[in-house]
This record gives structure tokens, sequence and C-alpha cells, in this order.
């Protein structure tokens, strides 16, 4: 029996070494795949990281290139919102030229301009409802002038023609100059800007 004995416990011992040796190799093995698992993951995780960066930035740069045609189509709206009512301002003024026409001052001021710019020769251009006032001006102040009716809101323009020469007192171009002039003035009062 101690034979028998001796014999199970080498083949024990002989299993034991060989389960031990198996056991370190799966170890060993599963180490390594470990490792191996390990670095691929690594690799692929900052393979991935480098691409997903890169789409987010080049997403971002695309947002961001929204957002400024979005600002500037911004800017481009209410500048023209802006521009309708400064232009309905400008409107409403030359709807209102009537009064100033029909004025004393208006009268005085067209005789002012006549005696001191006119003279015989010379064309005057006004709109249809100055066309008397003017020859009543011209006759009382014995000037022999052309008088021709042109499209103007007020005032007139005087022609020399042996100079080649135009004078321009329009309301036109007074309210056009006084009005570029006072935009600003005018958009501060009606939105506040300075």
């Amino acid at each position: 029996m101690s034979k028998m004995a001796s014999l199970e416990d080498l083949l024990n011992n002989v299993i034991q070494k060989v389960l031990e040796e198996i056991k370190s190799n799966v170890d060993q093995s599963f180490n390594e795949s470990k490792k191996i698992v390990e670095h691929a993951y690594n690799d692929t995780f900052n393979s991935y990281s480098v691409k997903v960066n890169e789409l987010l930035s080049k997403y971002q740069e695309e947002i961001e290139g929204e957002k400024a045609k979005l600002d500037v189509e911004n800017k481009r709206l209410i500048s023209s919102e802006k521009n309708f009512w400064i232009q309905k301002v400008f409107d409403e003024v030359k709807n209102k030229i009537g009064l100033f026409i029909d004025s004393e001052s208006y009268q005085k001021g067209l005789e002012n301009i006549i005696s001191r710019e006119s003279k015989n020769g010379s064309i005057i251009f006004c709109n249809s409802g100055d066309v008397n006032k003017v020859k009543t001006i011209l006759n009382k102040l014995k000037i022999k002038a052309e008088v021709k009716e042109q499209n103007l809101l007020g005032g007139i323009r005087i022609e020399y023609p042996d100079q080649g020469l135009v004078r321009d007192y329009s309301l036109d171009l007074i309210l056009n100059q006084v009005f570029e002039s006072e935009k600003p003035r005018i958009a501060q009062i009606l939105f506040g800007e300075e």
C-alpha cells in the first residue's frame, strides 16, 4: 500500500504541477490577451477621440459660420427696418410740405430768390402750383424770364442758358440735404441710438 500511496502522491504531485503550469500559462495568456485588448481599446479610443474632436471642431466652425451669417442677416433686417421708419418720417415731412408752400414766408422766400438770382433770359423751373406765383413775382420785378413747369415739391431751379449754369433752390434738394444731415438725430429719436 505504501507503494500505491506513493504512486498516488506522485500522480497528485504531477497533476498539481501540470495544473499549476496550465494555470500559470492561462494567467500569462490572459494577461497578454488583456494587454492586447487594452492596447487595441486605447488605439481605437484614441483614433475615435481624434475623429470625434475633428467632427466637433468642424461642426463648431459650421455653427459659428451660421451664427455669423445670422448676425449679418439680423443686422441687415434691423437696418432695413430702421431705414423703413426713417423713410416714413421723410415721407411724412414731404406730405406736410404743402402747408409750408401755402405760407406767406414761402412766397417771400421765392420773391427773395428770384430778385437775387434771376435775370433776363433765365429759365425758372417750378411746380405747377407755383407757376402763377413765379410769373407774378417776375412781372412785379420786371424780369423777363421763361417759366417752365417741373415736377418739384416746391421752390425753384434757375437755368442760365447763356452760361450753361443751373442753380437749384428746390425744396426737393433742400429737404434731401437737411434730411441726410438729420438722419442720425432722427434715428436717435426713433430708436434711442447715439
